[in-house]
């Protein structure tokens, strides 16, 4: 038994029916709970409860054993002299305000059958505490916290958001430049890639955008990934020439190379391809917030993507390596990830901070217009017959997972609300 699961109970009000009374014998009607306090002080805010023939508004305080008000100093604190009822599971001790007021108590009795369900997720061994049980929900259910699953991701983006455009001087291109750079990254290496694009000023790639070698000399030597070997080749040499000019020119300082992981990477995944690509996106698009906004479709946008590496990298991974003759565009599945992860929560992120709801509706809806990601934790969910249809369940999915299935917030969740509450 904990705390929450107590807080759980009184809000959606799940305890045992019946005749209630405080600790004194008189009766008890709890006409409304009062909302969830996040902050310090009482629990629960403007809850109404009628003791004997009185009406109360007030604060409500809950803990498991009432003596915990002392151990936590509440008899000390003027925050909570406003609490109109104790709300307990063991009445050990009589408690009071600082003012001397005794505080009514009330000792909740609490449903086995509830205990026993919320015990049995919350001591699942599963990653997803809910399998084995969450297929029998009505899928209206199920798809409905899903799409409150999916805008909670994005408004957590938006706080990320809103650091880097504070950090940049409110320039939304250069948000838009950091974002973009730190998801070529593609998770294993997004800290370097991050790193590199906040040691590499945006206005120092527009200035060499016109010529694909410049930007790829720029890149590759931020990285430092141009240091001499002995497979050098002429471009090598060529690049490495070019990177001691901007570097010299712009006092620039490099990512140290060793943060750039290879191992265990497809070659076309290697973080020199990843530079290579990004060198020619801003070369050949012109990438801006101004073009993201206009788009109408996640189409548009996966066109504004799709690029292909200069010929140098078609029979290179690595500078200086030379290796059998492969394409190496960004592909499909790249690009969409870039959108999903950059272009749509930028452009939510933006629209919430400009009060603008059609644009959060339009980055909704290109979510929804691509297709399902495919990774371990849809995988996970699909093994349960649970199915996404598009990206922005996807995103739903993963976020739920991470936020709440692993760290066992059943007592948060819709899901597991109604498997608890469920008769």
């Amino acid at each position: 038994m904990n705390e929450d699961f107590i807080h759980y109970l009184w809000k959606h009000k799940l305890y045992n029916a019946g005749s209630y009374a405080t600790d004194s014998g008189e009766p008890l009607e709890i006409i409304h709970p009062g909302l969830p306090n996040t902050d310090a002080g009482p629990d629960f805010f403007n809850a109404k409860v009628k003791i004997g023939d009185t009406l109360w508004a007030g604060n409500i305080e809950i803990h498991l054993k009432a003596s915990d008000w002392i151990k936590h100093n509440h008899n000390k604190d003027k925050a909570y002299d406003n609490v109109i009822l104790h709300v307990v599971t063991e009445n050990d001790m009589q408690v009071s305000t600082t003012k001397g007021r005794i505080i009514p108590a009330w000792q909740m009795p609490i449903p086995g059958s509830l205990f026993d369900r919320y015990r049995a997720l919350n001591h699942s061994s599963n990653s997803i505490p809910c399998a084995g049980k969450v297929n029998n929900l009505n899928p209206l259910a199920f798809y409905s916290w899903l799409e409150r699953m999916a805008v909670e991701k994005l408004q957590d983006k938006v706080q990320q958001i809103e650091q880097i455009y504070r950090s940049y001087n409110s320039d939304w291109d250069e948000v838009l430049y950091v974002m973009l750079t730190r998801n070529f990254g593609y998770g294993i290496n997004s800290q370097p890639f991050e790193q590199l694009a906040r040691l590499t000023p945006w206005r120092t790639v527009l200035k060499n955008r016109d010529d694909v070698l410049r930007l790829e000399a720029l890149f590759l030597g931020q990285a430092g990934l141009l240091s001499p070997t002995k497979d050098d080749d002429a471009y090598t040499q060529k690049l490495r020439s070019e990177y001691l000019l901007l570097k010299t020119k712009y006092g620039l300082s490099a990512v140290e190379a060793h943060q750039w992981k290879f191992l265990r990477l497809r070659p076309s995944n290697f973080p020199s391809i990843r530079l290579a690509q990004l060198a020619s996106l801003f070369h050949q698009k012109h990438i801006s917030l101004q073009n993201l906004l206009s788009a109408q479709s996640a189409k548009e946008l996966g066109n504004m993507l799709s690029v292909s590496t200069s010929d140098y990298w078609i029979t290179h991974y690595r500078p200086g390596t030379a290796s059998f003759p492969k394409s190496k565009n960004l592909g499909k599945q790249s690009c969409e990830l870039l959108i999903i992860n950059t272009l749509i929560p930028l452009t939510f992120a933006y629209g919430q901070l400009r009060d603008d709801a059609q644009l959060k509706d339009k980055a909704i809806s290109w979510l929804e217009a691509i297709k399902p990601e495919k990774n371990s934790i849809i995988d996970s969910w699909n093994r349960m017959n649970m199915r996404s249809y598009n990206a922005m369940q996807t995103q739903a999915l993963i976020h739920l997972t991470r936020k709440y299935c692993h760290h066992k917030r059943c007592l948060h969740c819709r899901i597991g609300h109604l498997l608890i509450a469920s008769s």
